[in-house]
């Protein structure tokens, strides 16, 4: 479960149970709202605040809150947006987090990308590769263990003409997995990390785009020599298009790569992960790691009425140890969703429905996945 869920835990807690939880869980994000008395209040709001109420059989209840700032600066369209946000557990877990992505005007427009926290929570080994080695799929438990984690990743973009912007971007994890070493042989680690960044980004907005196109590309060394426990380096790919449609509909697909090059102590939580409310909705987080993941998403999304939409998804993806290359049958992912606009940015709240070919059961809950979160999967 990540911290970016919030309410999706509990709200998938409480589906499985045969709550009302959809309309509760609106309800709770539209308590700090309570003050706006108009649709036009609503979606011009320039900042918000979310609870987080969660639950998972590894952290019992779990009580926080989310604030999320948006702006433009002068002399720029694009509007920044600021997170804060933080929960602790009943069995003593939490977890704090900033991040951000702030746009800058002038003669050279120039962006600081940002994320930084600290985390104390559980989660689960379910082996390294795409076939696993504790079971098939959702059918296995995984086994849990306490990632303890902090992190700082810093990246400054600026314009170099023609929607292109690149600039170089700082890395650092510290991460203690708990887990014995027989199983990942990766003790607590330390990793320092320096790169590059260079994106592309014609979109008509950043948080909800009807049309244009989106490519990043990012890469990351982590040296010994700069203090890091193990010679690593990160290549990240991610490729978007937006494709506006008549009656207001849009097409919308992702691909998406992360490659982890080293000599094979690439540390347990580093390695690329397949899965989760971002990646393909329908797989437990991570539940998937190698050296390489590769994943294709798509989505439908269609206009319902003033700031509500829909929306139908499928994704396919793997992930590969590159030392060994095996052929596996492909990871597959499909559901539905809707979207609530919340202010002008069309920054959304998401509740999205999904199951995936790693589980073939359709007759139990707990085949199908439940997501409530803030902005798009892509």
């Amino acid at each position: 479960m990540v911290k970016k869920q919030g309410v999706v835990g509990w709200l998938s807690t409480a589906l499985r149970s045969g709550r009302s939880a959809l309309v509760v869980a609106f309800g709770i994000l539209a308590c700090p709202m309570s003050r706006a008395v108009s649709l036009d209040s609503i979606v011009n709001l320039p900042a918000m605040g979310i609870p987080v109420i969660n639950y998972t059989p590894e952290t019992s209840w779990e009580f926080g809150a989310a604030a999320q700032g948006y702006f433009c600066l002068p002399g720029q369209q694009k509007t920044s947006i600021v997170q804060l946000d933080g929960a602790y557990t009943l069995k003593h877990q939490w977890y704090v987090n900033t991040l951000g992505t702030v746009y800058f005007g002038g003669r050279t427009p120039w962006q600081l990308q940002y994320r930084a926290g600290y985390n104390h929570r559980p989660t689960a080994f379910y082996g390294i590769g795409n076939q696993g080695t504790t079971g098939i799929g959702m059918l296995r438990s995984g086994l849990p263990f306490d990632l303890k984690r902090g992190y700082v990743d810093v990246q400054t973009r600026i314009s170099v003409g023609g929607n292109w912007s690149v600039g170089p971007l700082f890395d650092f994890q510290h991460q203690h997995t708990g887990l014995p070493d027989s199983l990942t042989a990766h003790p607590p680690s330390t990793q320092w990390g320096l790169g590059i960044v260079a994106q592309y980004d014609t979109r008509d907005r950043v948080y909800y785009p009807t049309r244009g196109l989106f490519f990043k590309a990012a890469l990351t060394h982590y040296e010994r020599a700069l203090g890091s426990s193990a010679r690593i380096t990160m290549l990240h790919i991610d490729l978007r298009q937006f494709v506006p449609l008549p009656y207001d509909f849009t097409w919308a697909w992702q691909f998406r790569s992360q490659c982890a090059m080293s000599a094979g102590d690439t540390p347990y939580p580093m390695l690329p992960g397949l899965g989760g409310q971002d990646g393909l909705r329908g797989i437990n987080k991570s539940m998937f790691r190698d050296d390489l993941m590769m994943a294709l998403q798509t989505e439908m999304r269609i206009p319902i009425w003033t700031i509500f939409r829909a929306t139908v998804f499928a994704g396919i993806g793997d992930v590969y140890d590159i030392h060994d290359w095996q052929w596996a049958v492909p990871k597959i992912s499909y559901g539905l969703g809707l979207r609530m606009s919340i202010n002008r940015a069309k920054v959304n709240i998401r509740f999205d429905l999904a199951r995936s070919n790693v589980d073939p059961r359709w007759d139990t809950a707990k085949a199908y996945s439940f997501y409530l979160t803030a902005t798009e999967a892509f």
